[in-house]
């Protein structure tokens, strides 16, 4: 049996549909027809998702080349980070400010 997936209409036949006899067609494997169906996808939408699509795999490989060069840097951003995380929430300025407000009241 043979599927044949329609790129224009992004629909999948058992059969080839009528009137396509003259339409291209190519003999792939269904983990390259889903390759080619995620293509298609990338290639409709806003202009902003293609640029991104386009780019991610380029950003996440440059990525993993920096941290793989810099495991120091990293784990130092990291302790820096999650340590300022803590300090903004310990000491919220917005919580001193109704604490000491609510002892006014008390008083």
């Amino acid at each position: 049996m043979t599927l044949v997936y329609d790129l224009r209409t992004l629909t999948v036949h058992f059969f080839a549909p009528a009137g396509t006899e003259d339409q291209e067609r190519r003999m792939v494997s269904i983990a390259r027809l889903i390759d080619m169906i995620d293509e298609e996808k990338r290639k409709t939408g806003p202009k902003w998702k293609r640029y991104y699509h386009r780019h991610r795999d380029h950003e996440i490989a440059r990525q993993k080349v920096y941290r793989a060069a810099h495991p120091d840097r990293i784990r130092e951003y990291n302790q820096r980070y999650y340590q300022d995380r803590k300090k903004r929430k310990a000491a919220a300025p917005d919580q001193a400010v109704l604490i000491q407000e609510a002892a006014k009241c008390l008083t």
